[in-house]
């Protein structure tokens, strides 16, 4: 094993997860995910901070919202839900973001 010299100051996790139809937990984040993932992706290309605050597409964060998505924040420890694109700059500022 070997330590990466890389480490970013933010990692946000935000779910895209997609379940079938019919199933009891809903249809999961997919698309509304996606839409906030590409969100916080032109965020972080525009402050030119690629290696600072890394945006990780994941799978199920254990919430699952009616209406848009679940992000996580490390380590800053915020864990938001029902997240839409018009949200990313209160979850930037909220968690330290420049």
């Amino acid at each position: 094993m070997k330590r990466s010299p890389l480490a970013p100051s933010r990692h946000l996790f935000v779910c895209v997860n997609a379940r079938p139809l019919g199933d009891p937990l809903g249809a999961g984040c997919s698309g509304r995910g996606e839409s906030v993932y590409q969100a916080l992706k032109s965020k972080v290309a525009v402050g030119g901070l690629t290696s600072r605050v890394w945006i990780t597409r994941t799978h199920c964060l254990g919430l699952c919202p009616s209406s848009g998505c679940t992000v996580a924040v490390h380590p800053a420890g915020g864990l938001f839900t029902e997240v839409e694109p018009e949200d990313v700059a209160s979850i930037w500022s909220s968690s330290g973001l420049p």
